[in-house]
């Protein structure tokens, strides 16, 4: 039988770059060629190579990584900044607008319904209780039932800056929603008090394109009146944070109006609009219903009594237990 071959241990020098030099382990056939051991130390030495341009591969783009974080830091927190709405902000509206509908004692309060309201017995029994008619309850059950101012409506607006860069109010006038004729369901009628509330803008609905009116005092009749337009001579400028407050009062005497208000401004060079309107719907105000010999025409009415209760002084199915004054 032939020979079969020995294997036995021998050590490869490996010579690396920096001058060492070490050993490794390899093998060959005592008496043949050899088994790879020259293969095995140019892999040995690539790798140890490999290992000497390969760290400072890894180390550079860390750094570079490093290096984008840092010339990315300012926009991000800009980024923050503006969402704070602090300086520099980009986002957001340019200026806040709140409206609070007000009702002054001075001009008593009058509401109508497009459909006939009819109490339940609860309600009557609330209606009929003094003071019911200065109470939030009272106004909780006039918007269940859509009442609707008549006449006049007052809003009290807020305009609150939000821009580094001065806003200048330039216009804020009435777009029409709807235009019909005055709701006749039912009325609730309360009194009014002395005194003379102060307004700084007066619109008219009655006319085809209601502007923004200086409120002036008629002198025959003592009642408010438009006057001069307003934004003739007025801005209304607005700083960061800074508050200005403008008192309105929408009228009309011949129709059921639905409206918002639009506001025209100007932010550096550009031209802007806005839309102001109640939590989405638009304001409303109705004219007094009247019959061809000019009385009041309501299907139900509910009167102010001494004791600030409601009484029903005019229409179908009245409480027979209550006299009503005037009644």
């Amino acid at each position: 039988m032939p020979r079969q071959p020995r294997l036995v241990r021998i050590e490869v020098e490996v010579r690396e770059q920096n001058g060492t030099t070490t050993t490794e382990p390899s093998s060959r056939a005592e008496g043949g060629a050899d088994a790879g051991a020259g293969v095995r130390a140019r892999w040995v030495a690539a790798v140890r190579k490999a290992k000497l341009w390969l760290i400072p591969v890894l180390a550079a783009g860390f750094a570079l990584a490093i290096q984008q974080q840092i010339v990315e830091l300012p926009s991000r927190i800009s980024g923050m900044w503006s969402q704070d709405g602090h300086a520099g902000a980009t986002s957001g509206p340019d200026f806040a607008a709140s409206v609070e509908v007000v009702r002054f004692d001075e001009d008593g309060a009058w509401f109508a319904t497009s459909g006939d309201f009819r109490p339940s017995p609860a309600q009557s029994r609330f209606l009929a209780q003094p003071m019911s008619s200065a109470s939030k309850k009272f106004e909780d059950l006039l918007r269940a039932t859509g009442a609707v101012n008549i006449g006049k409506q007052t809003l009290r607006l807020t305009l609150t800056g939000r821009r580094d860069q001065q806003v200048n109010v330039l216009d804020i006038r009435p777009v029409i929603a709807r235009r019909a004729s005055p709701l006749s369901g039912t009325l609730f009628a309360l009194g009014s008090q002395a005194g003379s509330p102060t307004f700084q803008v007066l619109y008219d609905l009655d006319r085809p394109n209601p502007t923004a009116r200086k409120a002036a005092i008629d002198k025959d009749t003592s009642e408010w009146r438009p006057g001069p337009p307003f934004f003739a001579g007025t801005t209304i400028t607005l700083h960061r944070d800074e508050q200005n407050v403008v008192m309105v009062r929408a009228t009309t005497e011949r129709f059921y109006v639905a409206f918002r208000l639009d506001v025209t401004y100007m932010l550096g060079d550009q031209r802007k609009h806005t839309v102001i309107d109640d939590h989405g719907r638009p304001f409303q105000v109705t004219g007094a219903s009247r019959s061809t010999d000019d009385r009041e025409d309501y299907g139900r009415v509910f009167s102010w009594q001494g004791d600030y209760s409601m009484c029903q002084t005019a229409g179908p199915n009245p409480d027979p237990a209550r006299h009503c004054e005037g009644g």
